[in-house]
């Protein structure tokens, strides 16, 4: 159970790749996302078409390397390395399937109607761009501050049922911190995320260092990115479910 949980999390590394001076009254929800886009890259941030990222995960004293790739709109895959053994987690747009020998799943196996509904995040690399024609709704809920940081507070509500609040820095305006309720099992669970350490790949700004907080996790998993290609040419046969 809990090598299962460790590659579902990585669809909210895939949210803040996927997916980042005033005050909230002066300015929109509209104007303060604009600037996001900006920051993320602007045209280059928005033309993302795929990505292939290399990263370690950081959890119960292991290091666990895993290697994710994403077609926008179209498919992902995602491999970790667990004790010699790699779980494969794949979306082929709206299907999806996981092979985890961890728990003696050795072949393929569908992923559940709900699982791939909720995982559908991971396949959208631009975050906050276009987020209407999307279908979510995005609205300004006030200002906080974030380990002393001023931030705006974005809620979005997510054409697939959840909903997101966005810590967005009034200074870089970066996604500093993002909160994604979503439905497990008929179950409403919190995930917490903090993004840091941000350098720009090809004209693209991604946050390098992923701390991920959840009641189905024990602890705190860190995700530290070693390596990010922006629209490398991907052979997209890797996302259909192997024949047992």
């Amino acid at each position: 159970m809990l090598k299962r949980s460790i590659l579902g999390f990585l669809a909210f590394l895939t949210l803040g790749l996927v997916f980042q001076i005033s005050s909230a009254s002066a300015q929109t929800v509209e104007e303060i996302i604009n600037k996001h886009i900006a920051a993320m890259g602007g045209d280059k941030y928005s033309g993302i078409k795929s990505v292939k990222m290399e990263s370690s995960a950081q959890i119960m004293g292991m290091d666990l390397p895993s290697t994710t790739t994403v077609v926008q709109g179209r498919g992902m895959r995602s491999e970790m390395v667990v004790q010699g053994s790699a779980i494969v987690q794949a979306l082929d747009g709206n299907t999806g399937w996981m092979i985890n020998p961890m728990s003696g799943q050795t072949t393929a196996t569908p992923l559940p109607e709900d699982a791939v509904k909720m995982s559908a995040g991971q396949l959208d690399l631009t975050g906050l761009y276009n987020y209407k024609a999307k279908g979510h709704t995005a609205e300004l809920v006030g200002e906080d501050k974030l380990e002393g940081a001023p931030v705006y507070v974005v809620k979005l509500n997510m054409a697939n049922g959840a909903t997101a609040t966005h810590y967005i820095s009034k200074d870089t305006y970066y996604i500093l911190k993002s909160n994604v309720k979503v439905a497990v099992q008929g179950q409403d669970v919190e995930v917490k995320t903090n993004f840091s350490n941000f350098k720009q790949v090809d004209g693209v700004t991604f946050p390098f260092t992923t701390e991920i907080e959840s009641p189905a996790m024990p602890g705190v998993i860190t995700m530290m990115v070693k390596n990010i290609q922006v629209n490398p040419s991907v052979d997209e046969s890797i996302f259909a479910m192997p024949k047992n």
